[in-house]
């Protein structure tokens, strides 16, 4: 086997454990499997305030115009396997990450393409590149370091993000749970190595699947094993904005990205008429500005 097809093999291997719960000691910075853990095995079912935790390894997402730049005017990203978030799946491209000081080959790209393109690294990953990036939610690329990448019909210039870890929960599974969308929690990870993340944002959407979001670094930290979970500290460590005072309602059909932040620099507490249509990215921009919403005085649940 020649050196391009091992890493070829690797590379692959690694992409294939990208985001799923984990399920083998992780090893380095992009690896993103965990082995069984005694106390917790995978097939046990888990304590009824458990919230799965999951490995976010390094990865990109793709603008349409740049996914044509990588691989050519006729690129699509075909499906090679499903990830935990309904909608999302792994595709079959992969990219090099070029940073100032060094490179990571092989890097997954994840699927469906998005409006901009941004890399989602750990902060071994920097360092290994050579940059500086901020701790973010995804989307939110404000202070993103300068990365190169590289496919196989061209390159781009693109920015590059720490993922902040992140609970993603159903309306339902919220209600269970006492959550609520734009709550920041404390979160005890429950495993060999137990670790409390402080401040850990909470997103709630009918689409989403109960899971609390960590990348290789944190997975690492608190030495992870398939089955481990997550819990919410007491009431004492959950953070929430206060009840919103009475507000005029905005009735706008469309809330977009750019309304959003208007209406965020008007102030932490919007109530909007039922019906009114906010898209993800709007939602993004109240979460990122800690706005609580309301709507005909009942939370939206995004």
């Amino acid at each position: 086997m020649t050196a391009q097809e091992i890493r070829q093999v690797v590379a692959a291997t690694l992409a294939d454990l990208l985001r799923v719960p984990a399920s083998a000691p992780t090893k380095g910075a992009g690896a993103s499997c965990v082995s069984p853990s005694p106390a917790h095995a995978p097939s046990a079912p888990l304590p009824p305030n458990a919230i799965p935790l999951e490995v976010s390894a390094r990865h990109v997402h793709l603008s349409a115009e740049d996914l044509r730049t990588l691989f050519g005017d006729d690129a699509t990203l075909t499906r090679e396997r499903a990830l935990s978030q309904p909608g999302e799946y792994l595709s079959d491209k992969r990219v090099r990450v070029i940073g100032a000081k060094g490179a990571i080959d092989g890097v997954a790209v994840l699927g469906p393409t998005r409006r901009v393109t941004q890399v989602e690294l750990a902060a071994s990953d920097c360092r290994k590149l050579g940059v500086r990036a901020p701790v973010n939610l995804s989307g939110d690329l404000s202070g993103a370091a300068e990365l190169q990448l590289q496919g196989d019909a061209g390159s781009v210039q693109c920015r590059a993000i720490i993922a902040r870890n992140h609970i993603h929960a159903t309306p339902a599974d919220a209600a269970r749970l006492g959550l609520s969308d734009g709550q920041r929690v404390d979160v005890r990870a429950q495993s060999a190595r137990p670790l409390i993340f402080a401040d850990v944002p909470v997103r709630v959407r009918p689409d989403f699947a109960l899971a609390l979001h960590l990348d290789t670094d944190e997975a690492n930290a608190c030495a992870l094993q398939a089955g481990d979970y997550a819990t919410v500290q007491s009431p004492a460590g959950t953070r929430t904005a206060p009840p919103p005072p009475a507000a005029t309602v905005i009735t706008e059909k469309l809330i977009d990205e750019a309304r959003a932040k208007q209406l965020a620099a008007s102030g932490k507490h919007l109530t909007f008429a039922r019906g009114t249509v906010l898209t993800p990215s709007a939602r993004d921009v109240f979460l990122r500005g800690q706005v609580h919403i309301t709507e005909d005085r009942l939370p939206i649940n995004n």
